[in-house]
C-alpha cells in the first residue's frame, strides 16, 4: 500500500526533512544514535513515495497554516527527503533542536492511518470542487453583461441580474464545510504526529485519550456484534 511506504508490516516512523543538498541532511549515523535505532534510510521526496509524502505535507500544512478555499494547502510545506525507520520511534528533544533547520516533522504511521488521511484529503478536495463550480458565478455574469451591452442586447434577464444577491450566496458557499474538513485533517495530524516519549506518556495518561480509547473499543465491540 502507498508504494510500500510503511514496509511489509504496514507500520513505520516517517520523518520529513528539508535541505537544498544531500550533504546538508543530518548524518544518518548521528540520527540513528540520537534516536536509538539501528535501521533507517533516507529517501528523496520525488522518488517512489512521492504520493504519500504529498499527503503528509498537506496534513502538516493544514495543521500549521490552515487550508484555503481551493486546495488543501498553498504548498507552503515541501520536504526534500524523508527518513523511514521502524514503527513507534519517539522524537528526541535534543535532535529537534540540533536539526531544527532541516527537520520538519515526523509521524508514527500505520496503513490504516494513511488510508484515513487519504479519505480526509479526498473529502476536502470534493468540497473544494463543489465550491469552485459556483464561486465565479458573479464574475461570469458580469462578463456576460458587458458582452450583452456590446451586442446591443436589451434583455433584462441578462442586464439586470442582481450581482450582489449572487455574491451573497457564492462568496461564503461551502466555506463552513471546508473549515470542518480542515479541523478533521488537523485532528489526524495531532493523533499521528511525532512526539517525545514524555509527550506520548502524558497523552496516554490524559482523560481525553482514555475516553477516546474507550469509545474506540465500544465502536469495535458494536461492529463485532453486528458482524
Amino acid at each position: 500500500m502507498m508504494n510500500n511506504l510503511l514496509g511489509p508490516f504496514g507500520a513505520a516512523t516517517v520523518v520529513l526533512f528539508t535541505s537544498q543538498f544531500d550533504t546538508q541532511l543530518p548524518k544518518l549515523s548521528e540520527v540513528k544514535k540520537r534516536l536509538s535505532i539501528t535501521d533507517g534510510k533516507y529517501y528523496s521526496r520525488n522518488g517512489n513515495f512521492m504520493y504519500p509524502i504529498t499527503q503528509l505535507e498537506d496534513a502538516l500544512a493544514t495543521a500549521r497554516h490552515g487550508g484555503n478555499s481551493v486546495n488543501v494547502s498553498s504548498r507552503s510545506v515541501n520536504c526534500s527527503h524523508i527518513l523511514i525507520t521502524v514503527a513507534g520511534v519517539h522524537s528526541d528533544l535534543f535532535a529537534l533542536i540540533k536539526y531544527s533547520a532541516e527537520l520538519m516533522e515526523g509521524f508514527n504511521l500505520t496503513d490504516s492511518a494513511m488510508t484515513e488521511l487519504q479519505e480526509l484529503l479526498e473529502r476536502r478536495r470534493r468540497i473544494s470542487r463543489m465550491r469552485n463550480v459556483c464561486s465565479d458565478w458573479a464574475e461570469t455574469l458580469t462578463d456576460q453583461i458587458v458582452k450583452a451591452q456590446s451586442m446591443g442586447l436589451t434583455d433584462p434577464s441578462i442586464l439586470e441580474v442582481d450581482l450582489s444577491a449572487i455574491s451573497s450566496i457564492t462568496d461564503p458557499y461551502a466555506l463552513g464545510a471546508l473549515a470542518e474538513a480542515d479541523v478533521e485533517i488537523t485532528r489526524w495530524y495531532e493523533r499521528y504526529r511525532w512526539r517525545t516519549l514524555q509527550e506520548a506518556r502524558a497523552l496516554a495518561e490524559s482523560p481525553h485519550a482514555q475516553e477516546e480509547t474507550g469509545s474506540a473499543h465500544a465502536d469495535a465491540t458494536e461492529k463485532e456484534a453486528l458482524a
